[in-house]
């Protein structure tokens, strides 16, 4: 298993989604796709949900969902968009797998009973 660089966060070792994405794009780049799809935006808020796609058949293995609000703070005043679909990759990409130790170890746990 590849260890993804961690950042600090209240005591936590947290891998970014920077990190997450370098990781699926080197190692499943031929396998899986990432599509994201804005379900709702508007000047004040947008509605975010990414998955992963198995390339082949289409079918959705992750997907993950994020709702940011213009307002919400001084750094999604002007980045709100960015900062949504950020949230909703990361998201699709914990639930594949990467990034997120609790879901590994339950995928490892699964696979024996």
């Amino acid at each position: 298993m590849t260890k993804l660089k961690t950042i600090n966060i209240k005591g936590k070792a947290y891998v970014e989604v920077k990190e997450r994405l370098k990781h699926f794009r080197k190692t499943y780049q031929h396998e899986y796709g990432l599509v994201t799809n804005v379900l709702h935006h508007n000047a004040d808020s947008i509605l975010i949900k990414s998955e992963i796609i198995d390339k082949s058949n289409g079918f959705v293995v992750a997907d993950g969902i994020a709702f940011e609000e213009s307002s919400s703070s001084f750094i999604n005043k002007g980045n709100y968009v960015e900062n949504c679909q950020t949230s909703a990759w990361g998201r699709a990409l914990g639930n594949f797998g990467i990034g997120i130790r609790w879901l590994l170890i339950r995928i490892r746990v699964d696979r024996f009973f």
